[in-house]
């Protein structure tokens, strides 16, 4: 276990965690940034991560990349703001450009890049590219605006994936993504493990002083990142569509609750200071905008709207939540998860979440996304072993129902909500009571299976397996295989096609459609079709 943080450090460390953002932007919107000075001979390609793009509404998206030229020693940057041209363009041969500029990729930030572009066309795809170092040029990546929100959208497809443990095994589940043709991939969290990646799957051999032991530092996180965006696989994801990334706890800490660590033995400060670090590591890895909280967090609960079609809102499940109030793992339900006062999102966000569910009643469909496994899941019901998972929303039941009623009073039966975290694929009733048969469907529930983590192994099949009879709100599961949502929204029905890796121990195995269901609207409810 590693020494107590000294509180000048801590209060140090608070301090950096987003000065950064800061000087970025500053930078950025510097004149004559372009043309200050010699640019700087990186000598290698610095764009070995790839680029994104995230959060797309009606006029721009977030573009991202990072400049690391030596991406597992640091990134190999000098110690100073490096200029980086951005462009966007109509077409894949970036010849009918639309906008260009310069931003500060600055090395409080790991050389990364977030450049908010706006005054795009609504519901159109553009691509975009990074230059810098003189003849040095990035992919071409591609995303698509969000429609003006009167606008009476047909149809929308959306990716739903989470849990890519880079040590598993590899991304044909992301491949297969981005083959395909979707308006937007979800992904609901455990973007990144902290978990020392040097036993793998993959055969690889990496520097063992690097990357020995659970990840703790900002340079470790950093390191982790860049080992996970050197992935070919979801590099071309990325470069294919638009991302909203939330996060869920291995972007951290395994199982970690707000400012509490997993694991007794590390103050609540001393775990601020490692939770900053992540927070701000995924921030500088990602298409997003920077909105920092207190303690050195990041708010990543937002909305985005595409037309009168759907309202799409993310929660964070993780960074606002008190202790678990039953402890860690399974267990018996106790007194303390039915106190209304214990929140899974803090109630500040609750609020927050009252006002999204008023303004997607102007939509046709209201999805909520977020980490977790919403449906209650009682294993071993009705005998002396009967327990929940204290980490999921069963942990919080209190909670759970405050967001079902919210998702309620909309009264229109449109509501779909999306989740991952289990390595396991889910499909599920909401109910208000899952114990009383006839209580009426507040939502339809598609849980994502891993896109990698756990590999071929096959655990959660037997484990949870004969507890699903117990759980008659509960219309598929499959604990077995690694693979993606595909999901249409049009405006009779969500159409939801489950699709399975063959395997994730080889690059190049296939992907192939597993199940179908539809969502008829006005009559929540799930009906398998394949």
């Amino acid at each position: 276990m590693r020494g107590p943080v000294d509180p000048e450090s801590r209060r140090r460390l608070l301090r950096m965690a987003w000065q950064g953002t800061g000087a970025a932007i500053a930078l950025a919107a510097m004149p004559g940034l372009a043309t200050a000075g010699p640019r700087p001979r990186l000598g290698r390609d610095p764009f070995t991560l790839g680029v994104a793009a995230g959060d797309p509404d009606p006029q721009g998206a977030v573009l991202w990349t990072r400049l690391a030229p030596d991406p597992l020693n640091g990134g190999g940057m000098p110690s100073r703001a490096v200029p980086v041209r951005w462009f966007v363009a109509e077409d894949p041969g970036m010849r009918r450009l639309v906008q260009r500029g310069v931003a500060a990729a600055v090395p409080e930030l790991a050389h990364s890049v977030h450049v908010e572009v706006n005054g795009l066309r609504p519901g159109r795809d553009y691509y975009y590219r990074f230059a810098c170092d003189g003849d040095e040029e990035s992919a071409v990546g591609r995303f698509r605006t969000a429609p003006l929100l009167d606008t009476q959208l047909q149809q929308l497809r959306l990716a739903l994936c989470t849990c890519q443990a880079w040590n598993s095994g590899y991304y044909p589940v992301l491949r297969d993504i981005a083959q395909s043709d979707v308006d937007l991939v979800l992904h609901a969290g455990d973007y990144l493990y902290e978990y020392s990646p040097l036993q793998n799957a993959r055969g690889s051999t990496l520097d063992a002083e690097r990357f020995s032991g659970e990840t703790v530092s900002l340079e470790r996180y950093r390191d982790q990142y860049a080992l996970y965006k050197l992935d070919p696989d979801l590099q071309a994801a990325h470069a294919a569509h638009a991302f909203a990334v939330i996060w869920d706890d291995h972007e951290v800490q395994n199982d970690y609750s707000g400012i509490h660590p997993e694991k007794p033995g590390v103050s609540a400060e001393d775990f601020i200071v490692r939770r900053a670090a992540a927070y701000r590591a995924f921030y500088e890895h990602l298409p997003m905008r920077s909105t920092p909280a207190g303690n050195g967090g990041l708010r990543v609960h937002r909305r985005l709207r595409y037309g009168d079609l759907a309202q799409l809102t993310l929660l964070d499940c993780r960074q606002f939540r008190p202790a678990n109030p039953c402890g860690v793992g399974e267990s018996p339900r106790c007194e303390a998860a039915l106190d209304p006062r214990k929140s899974m999102l803090g109630t500040g966000q609750e609020a927050w979440f009252a006002q999204s569910m008023a303004a997607a009643q102007g939509t046709r469909w209201n999805v909520v996304v977020q980490q977790l496994l919403m449906a209650q899941l009682r294993l071993d019901g009705g005998t002396p072993r009967e327990r929940f998972w204290n980490d999921a929303w069963d942990g919080y039941p209190a909670a759970r129902n405050r967001l079902l009623q919210a998702l309620q009073a909309g009264g229109r039966g449109n509501a779909i909500v999306l989740g991952g975290d289990w390595h396991s694929t889910f499909v599920n009733d909401l109910k208000l009571d899952f114990d009383a048969a006839r209580a009426p469907i507040v939502a339809t529930e598609f849980i994502a299976p891993a896109i990698s983590s756990g590999g071929d192994d096959t655990p959660y099949g037997p484990y949870y397996g004969p507890s699903i009879p117990q759980n008659p709100h509960i219309r598929y599961f499959d604990g077995d295989r690694r693979g993606w949502w595909k999901l249409q929204l049009n405006r009779q029905a969500v159409d939801a096609e489950l699709r399975f890796a063959d395997s994730v121990l080889r690059a190049d195995a296939a992907v192939r459609t597993a199940a179908r269901f539809q969502v008829a609207h006005g009559r929540p409810g799930a009906v398998q079709l394949l």
